[in-house]
């Protein structure tokens, strides 16, 4: 587990405005992390960026290490400010023992979610470059380490939960992690290359229609990939579908 990153709160003889400060030097660092990389940006051009000086940095975050875990922090809780209901959503399904219909809704409602953040989020867009380098390998471990408990392994839980629900498996078992995964790679595909991918399209962008577009194809996919592991779920031998209720 990832240690909770510590905030210094700046006292009133502190620096000005503290907060707001804070989050300067945030958004600074997490544009300058994405354009250069962690061994790139330094502290000194983060600080010049944000108009502090260089101690401001220490003061708020102890070190370089710790500016890039607030910067990944800043992404957890941006993210769950808009996927928190809908994955609470369909935590209750689970635990109500909801149909397959709407278990099915409560996985296209978090798909559904998720697109909208991608292509509607300013913040989402200004991120891609600081996520795709975190992917790529770069930054310090605990940056991914803190994104990945804290985002990644709570959401694909629940989506994992729903597809063995109606595949009629445990949800960490194997079959059911690769299908919760590719089911969620549609989404991927556009997040991950999304300029190759608005360019096979022709789009300069992802405007109001065409995200429509979007989230009206991926769920018809994915709609009619779960009711086919209900259909399998049925068919399965009996300790197949004794899994299910695991």
């Amino acid at each position: 587990m990832t240690r909770p990153v510590k905030h210094r709160r700046p006292s009133e003889s502190g620096y000005a405005r503290g907060e707001e400060t804070r989050t300067r030097i945030v958004l600074t660092a997490l544009k300058l992390f994405g354009e250069h990389g962690f061994d790139g940006a330094s502290t000194r051009d983060i600080a010049t960026a944000a108009g502090v000086n260089a101690p401001a940095l220490q003061y708020y975050f102890d070190s370089k290490e710790g500016v890039y875990l607030a910067c990944v922090e800043h992404i957890v809780d941006r993210v769950w400010e808009h996927l928190g209901g809908v994955v609470a959503q369909a935590e209750k399904a689970l635990k109500s023992k909801a149909d397959d219909e709407a278990l099915i809704e409560a996985f296209c409602a978090i798909q559904m979610s998720t697109a909208e953040f991608m292509f509607t989020s300013q913040e989402a867009s200004d991120w891609r470059l600081f996520m795709a380098r975190q992917q790529a390998g770069g930054g310090p471990p605990a940056g991914f380490q803190l994104l990945f408990q804290r985002v990644h392994v709570p959401v694909r839980a629940v989506m994992a939960e729903i597809v063995g629900r109606l595949i009629g498996l445990p949800a960490t078992d194997a079959e059911t992690q690769v299908r919760t995964m590719a089911l969620n790679g549609q989404l991927t595909t556009f997040q991950v290359i999304k300029r190759t991918a608005l360019a096979a399209l022709n789009w300069d962008s992802v405007d109001g229609p065409r995200l429509g577009l979007l989230q009206r194809i991926i769920r018809e996919h994915t709609t009619t990939l779960l009711r086919s592991m209900i259909v399998t779920r049925e068919a399965a031998p009996r300790p197949r579908r004794r899994a299910k209720k695991a």
